[in-house]
């Protein structure tokens, strides 16, 4: 089961820890690069040596695309698989510079249905990230057409939000305080408790629940990978989530349709 669960981790250590549990497959942030995640420099990098793919999920300005053309020169191992990537410019770079890595759009919300994804698969992209604001017979439909294998989140606080603004340090320096980038709001309405988390080039709000998708590991027709986000959760917790014993996390899309309008509550 665990063979095709992929996790993001926040040290090269966490490796051997996640092989300890039948984990294989390393999902790397490249700081600098990425929001909402912890994430390890390139010389940290540098000194994995398992398989791994490396994710850069900001939407990137030109001049941080021609960075990458030297961070992906020295990266260019036998150890590194593939990149996950958010913004299209990177899919454009790997195949400027004939890199022979797995290319991976891992979009949060737009992989919704498999017409859409296949046509990604059209403009060369190897595997795509299925969006999860979805049922389970949604996603089911998604499996038995798309050309190429995709991945599923199962596990781990949902991305509600992400804005290139530094919502925390503004707020600071709106009021003279001094909060953490790394905190929580609370949202009037509804009391949600929400996670933020900041770094200098955008922020990310996750729900307050953890997204408990862990029965979609029963379905295995063109999968990939199995996501699991690991942000503000350690490696014991997702141990314990896979042996089944996080019965109070929340799974409210697979088994409740989404209501975008009136209308649909008639379906």
């Amino acid at each position: 089961m665990n063979a095709k669960i992929i996790v993001n981790i926040k040290n090269a250590k966490e490796i051997k820890e996640y092989q300890n549990i039948g984990i294989q497959n390393f999902l790397v942030p490249l700081a600098d690069f990425c929001v909402g995640y912890d994430e390890l420099t390139v010389e940290d990098i540098k000194t994995i040596k398992n398989d791994f793919y490396l994710l850069i999920n900001r939407i990137l300005p030109y001049e941080d695309l021609e960075k990458l053309k030297s961070i992906f020169a020295s990266l260019n191992n036998n150890y590194l698989k593939g990149v996950f990537f958010e913004d299209l410019g990177v899919l454009e770079l790997i195949d400027e510079l004939n890199l022979k890595w797995e290319k991976i759009y891992f979009p949060n919300h737009f992989g919704t249905n498999y017409a859409s994804i296949n046509a990604f698969f059209k403009r060369g992209i190897d595997s795509m990230l299925v969006a999860n604001e979805l049922t389970k017979e949604e996603i089911e439909d998604i499996l038995d057409n798309v050309n190429k294998d995709v991945i599923l989140h199962v596990y781990g606080y949902n991305q509600i939000m992400y804005s290139r603004r530094n919502l925390i340090s503004n707020f600071n320096n709106e009021f003279d305080i001094n909060l953490p980038l790394e905190n929580t709001i609370t949202e009037k309405v509804t009391k949600k408790i929400l996670k933020i988390k900041e770094n200098q080039y955008g922020t990310v709000i996750f729900d307050e629940n953890i997204y408990n998708n862990l029965e979609l590991l029963k379905l295995a027709n063109h999968v990939k990978f199995y996501y699991i986000n690991t942000s503000f959760l350690t490696v014991k917790q997702i141990m314990q989530a896979l042996m089944n014993k996080r019965q109070a996390d929340n799974n409210s899309f697979l088994n409740k349709k989404t209501i975008y309008k009136i209308g649909d509550k008639n379906e």
